[in-house]
């Protein structure tokens, strides 16, 4: 029997064999890949923390600005304290964070413009006051004498019309017209009467606006965009990092945002020249209140300034309140008949009340005030002559120890009148009796040092207060009267730009803020983050040499 040969199965190699080792290494190539995505993820968060850290220290240091300012304003409102307009010790560079690294110390910087610069480009370290700039809400309701304007329009008999009075205080305005003003007043008043140009409920009710006029104080400046005939250009202009001064791409033309002239002059927007809430105190420096020379009581008044001054001053100032000066006498009945009891006080009988009411301090230096009064003999003439001085260079001793002294009012506060040292060439031509002439010199007289950007230290101390424009010569002191009432040389709301930033560059904080220190303390009533616009002024200029 033949046995078949022995079948013997030859094992294949499985063609699969390779496969699994491509499969783990595509598999240790994945990971490897999600690993690094990880890694890098992680680091550009590690990175975006820090990042978000150091900018969350920058608005800290932003807002140890503002508290540092609200402190320094808690101190003292004394406008011969001249701290608050330009100090680099106090506002340029104040290290927050200390370290070796630059890159890691931290600083904040309080800037503003120089308001007298022709060419925007000089910065000081200090505060805005708002007082320099036009309160919309005071207009209204500012004693406005339609006399003080030079007008070409007068009605038929010769008078200005209070409306047309308080339109031209907003008529100085880059780009302003009669009929923007009128609106703008509209806006604000009480009434549902439309001015000569102005526009009431019906215009925005027929335009679809789901607004009325507020006919009220306005809140903030940009409600002004709300109101017919104003847009962004007129409210902000060229000035488009909002830091007052004239940058590169801000004079180019159209080749870089915003859009301008190029014609080397920064055209200002409304909100570098208009305010919601400026206003000062009428308190003394010390925080006592003023000698109010128009209270009712004379005899009060005498009794007051006789404490304050001597019997010369009180029989002055009360002669003044009954008669009038020898120069501009006061006319018309006494408010009350003659009395049967007098009341007197040395030679005057305070019982026959007053006459006039005195708008201004500046009323009661240089002048002579000549009384009629009953004597034992039938009546009898006196004289009394101003204690104070109407030649100019007497008038800066005593002028500021005055100004502190006494107000032709009791109220806690004076809204609107305008810091002529800071005021900017626009807001001054809208003062009542300021004429083109009056501005240009005075602004000529704001001269600033080209390299510290601040006024000689005597200049600062000599205006005080703003008898300066009678003691240096640019106005008559009877101009000075007219003037007056709508000038001061501080207010008590501040306005400031703070950036928080660190030495070697990176993230930075530029905010904006307000500061009312009318109160018993200062408060913050105003803050807008600015850091969307830029840095707005460079490094080198921030830090200190």
């Amino acid at each position: 029997m033949q046995v078949p040969p022995r079948t013997i199965a030859r094992q294949m190699p499985s063609p699969r064999r390779g496969s699994i080792l491509v499969i783990v290494l595509v598999v240790i190539a994945l990971l490897s890949l999600g690993a690094y995505s990880f890694s890098q993820k992680m680091i550009v968060e590690s990175e975006a923390t820090g990042m978000y850290a150091r900018q969350v220290q920058t608005r800290a240091m932003a807002d140890s600005g503002v508290e540092l300012v609200s402190a320094l304003l808690g101190e003292s409102l004394d406008p011969r304290d001249i701290g608050l307009y330009h100090d680099r010790g106090q506002f340029q560079g104040i290290e927050v964070v200390a370290h070796e690294n630059p890159a890691l110390s931290g600083r904040f910087s309080v800037v503003a413009p120089i308001e007298a610069d022709p060419e925007f480009r000089q910065i000081r370290f200090g505060l805005i006051d708002e007082s320099s700039r036009i309160n919309l809400n005071a207009i209204l309701s500012l004693e406005l004498d339609t006399t003080d304007f030079e007008l070409a329009t007068t009605t038929d008999d010769g008078d200005r019309p209070k409306e047309l009075a308080q339109r031209e205080v907003l008529m100085g305005l880059p780009g302003m017209t009669e009929e923007i003003a009128d609106c703008i007043l509209d806006w604000l008043d009480d009434d549902d009467d439309i001015r000569e140009f102005g526009a009431e409920f019906e215009y925005y009710e027929g335009i679809g606006a789901p607004y009325p006029p507020r006919n009220g104080p306005i809140v903030s400046l940009d409600e002004l965009l709300k109101i017919k005939g104003i847009d962004s250009w007129l409210l902000y202009g060229e000035d488009a990092n909002r830091n007052g001064l004239l940058d590169s791409n801000e004079d180019d033309g159209d080749a870089r945002p915003p859009t301008d002239d190029a014609d080397g002059v920064l055209t200002l927007g409304w909100n570098a020249l208009l305010s919601t809430n400026a206003r000062e105190i009428n308190l003394r420096a010390d925080g006592d209140e003023k000698l109010n020379v128009n209270q009712g009581l004379l005899t009060e008044l005498y009794d007051a300034l006789l404490e304050e001054f001597d019997e010369d001053v009180a029989s002055f100032v009360v002669a003044y309140r009954m008669y009038g000066s020898t120069d501009d006498p006061e006319t018309g009945d006494w408010p009350v008949p003659e009395p049967p009891d007098p009341v007197t006080r040395g030679d005057l009988n305070l019982a026959r009340g007053y006459r006039r009411e005195i708008r201004s301090v500046y009323e009661l230096i240089g002048i002579t005030v000549t009384a009629n009064e009953a004597g034992d003999n039938g009546d009898e003439t006196y004289t009394y002559e101003s204690p104070w001085s109407g030649e100019p260079g007497t008038m800066a001793s005593y002028l500021p120890d005055l100004i502190d002294t006494l107000s032709v009012s009791d109220g806690p506060y004076i809204d609107g009148r305008i810091n002529v040292n800071q005021a900017r060439r626009e807001v001054l031509l809208g003062v009542p009796g300021m004429t083109e002439e009056l501005v240009e010199e005075i602004m000529a007289a704001r001269a600033v040092d080209s390299k510290t950007g601040e006024p000689p230290e005597d200049l600062q101390e000599q205006r005080a207060t703003s008898g300066w424009l009678v003691t240096e010569g640019l106005v008559e002191l009877e101009a000075m009267r007219i003037l007056d009432p709508f000038l001061t040389s501080r207010g008590a709301v501040f306005r400031m730009q703070v950036i928080g930033h660190f030495d070697a560059g990176g993230p930075f904080t530029r905010i904006e803020a307000v500061i009312d220190a009318t109160g018993e303390l200062p408060k913050v009533i105003f803050v807008r983050d600015l850091t969307e616009l830029g840095k707005g002024y460079s490094y080198q200029l921030l830090i200190p040499n």
